[in-house]
Order: structure tokens, then C-alpha cells, then sequence
């Protein structure tokens, strides 16, 4: 009978040493994994940051562009004065011009 206990005890050491192994054989799988992971985690931590300076990048070139085209507005809507401001000038000599072309012929 102490053979069949030693035996008996040979084979669970046996199991328990197989299930070890594939117990380290997962810890290690799992460690490869989690270092996959924090890899590609960095690699998209980095290429947030890339995102964030380039969104902030734009950002400003939008502001800018709003405004130049804050400018241009300003400057299109003071030549329109201007030339409102002109064609009543021209107007106003026209009818000025007339009036006097009129009182010579009258004369």
C-alpha cells in the first residue's frame, strides 16, 4: 500500500508541477500582453499629444484667419463709404456744373 500512496503522490506532484508550468506559462503570456499594451498605450498617449499641439495649432491660424477676414470686412465696408461718399461728391459737382451751365446760357 505505501507503494500506492508514493505513487499516488508521485502523480499529483507530477499534476501539480504540469499545472505550475502552465500557470507560468500564462503569467508569462499575460505579462507579454500587458507590456504590448503599455506599449501601445504610449505610443497613443504620444499621438494625443501630437493631437492636442496640432488642434492648438489650428486653433491659432483660425484665429488669425477670422481675423484678417475681420480686416478685409472693415476695409471693404470703408471703401463702400468711401465710395458712397464719392458718387455723392460726383453727384453734387454734376448738379453744380448744370446749374452754372444753365445760368450762362441765360445770360
Amino acid at each position: 500500500m505505501e507503494e500506492t500512496d508514493a505513487e499516488r503522490l508521485r502523480l499529483q506532484l507530477a499534476r501539480a508541477h504540469g499545472h505550475i508550468e502552465a500557470l507560468q506559462r500564462q503569467l508569462a503570456e499575460l505579462d507579454a500582453a500587458d507590456e504590448q499594451r503599455r506599449a501601445e498605450f504610449e505610443v497613443a498617449r504620444a499621438e494625443a499629444a501630437d493631437a492636442r499641439a496640432a488642434l492648438k495649432e489650428a486653433h491659432v491660424r483660425v484665429e488669425e484667419w477670422r481675423r484678417q477676414v475681420a480686416e478685409v470686412r472693415e476695409r471693404l465696408a470703408e471703401a463702400e463709404r468711401q465710395r458712397a461718399q464719392a458718387e455723392q461728391e460726383r453727384a453734387a459737382v454734376i448738379a453744380a456744373l448744370g446749374r452754372r451751365a444753365r445760368k450762362l446760357l441765360v445770360e
